[in-house]
Parts: C-alpha cells; sequence; structure tokens
C-alpha cells in the first residue's frame, strides 16, 4: 500500500477519533483503515493510537507524528 496513503489514513483517523469515521471520510472499509494504521505503526516502529473497543486515543509518539505527517501532505 501506498505510504501516502497511509499518512492520510492516519491523519483522517487523528482529525476524527474514529477509524470507522475516518473510513466513511475516505470511502474506505473501517478494515481497511485499521489495515493502514497497523502497516504504518509496524512501518515505523510504534504504536500511534492507543485502541481499547470504545476508545482511540493517540499515543505521544501519534500526537508527535500527526504534526510531522500534516507538513508531508502540505
Amino acid at each position: 500500500m501506498s505510504y501516502l496513503k497511509n499518512l492520510r489514513t492516519f491523519v483522517r483517523v487523528y482529525e476524527l477519533g474514529s477509524m470507522s469515521a475516518a473510513g466513511r471520510d475516505l470511502r474506505i472499509s473501517p478494515a481497511v483503515t485499521s489495515s493502514r494504521i497497523s502497516q504504518l505503526e509496524e512501518h515505523l516502529g510504534v504504536r500511534l493510537f492507543q485502541r481499547t473497543t470504545r476508545n482511540l486515543n493517540a499515543t505521544e509518539q501519534g500526537k508527535a507524528f500527526y504534526r510531522g505527517a500534516c507538513n508531508v501532505l502540505e
């Protein structure tokens, strides 16, 4: 998968606070959204989000990565 697609997906998940909402916004399934985030985390070697069944919160690494990802996408 394209690294830029993974970055765009990460930014939308971060901004919307939900993989489902980001998937709807990007017109992809929640499974694809989750897969892209997992690929990005594996590539970077860090967790970007702390996930539970009800919550999705960015980790400190995720917060720092968001700022850089926005700069790259601009």
